[in-house]
């Protein structure tokens, strides 16, 4: 049951993480609609980390799972 709270937590982190992240995205491709222009290339940047950071709290349980050698598959 611990093991399962700290991996939502992790999930929750990471979710945080991505869209704060994706906030300049946002405002890129708000320049990118109203102004016409192509957005700052920094957004790229953060477009790229912030799916990381989604991707990283999405798959925390099986590198986990993986580290602490259990079957995550089992427990369910």
């Amino acid at each position: 049951m611990r093991a399962q709270r700290i991996m939502a937590g992790f999930r929750r982190i990471g979710i945080v993480v991505a869209i704060i992240l994706s906030l300049p995205v946002f405002f890129g491709l708000w320049t990118w609609v109203t102004l016409g222009r192509a957005p700052p290339a920094f957004v790229f940047v953060f477009l790229v980390a912030g799916l990381g950071a989604h991707l990283l709290a999405m798959s925390i349980g099986w590198i986990i799972a993986a580290f602490s050698g259990e079957d995550e598959s089992q427990s369910m």
